[in-house]
């Protein structure tokens, strides 16, 4: 079985979407986002993590990413801008924010 992640998702979807060039731009700021998320997960983790401080990234960033897939996922039946820029800004500071705990 294999697994696609939303970034994944959404760079795929991204150029059928219709976006306007504003939601695209900020389409493509948060996947950069996300994508240094994760390498700066994987350096961090190499290190020595107590299982709380690690559940608690892992937690915080799924959670957070499946509040991403909701937002993309009503994007693509509402089109509605507002609401998915929101949910990727909102997104962007839950992963700054988890870089800094």
């Amino acid at each position: 079985m294999k697994t696609t992640s939303v970034g994944e998702k959404i760079r795929a979807a991204l150029p059928e979407s219709k976006a306007s060039v504003a939601l695209e731009r900020t389409v493509r700021d948060w996947l950069v986002a996300d994508q240094d998320f994760n390498v700066w997960f994987l350096e961090t983790t190499k290190g020595a993590l107590d299982d709380a401080t690690l559940m608690g990234l892992l937690s915080g960033y799924g959670d957070d990413q499946d509040a991403v897939g909701r937002a993309w996922e009503a994007f693509e039946v509402d089109r509605d801008e507002a609401s998915l820029t929101r949910a990727l800004a909102a997104s962007t500071e839950v992963m700054r924010a988890l870089k800094h705990k």
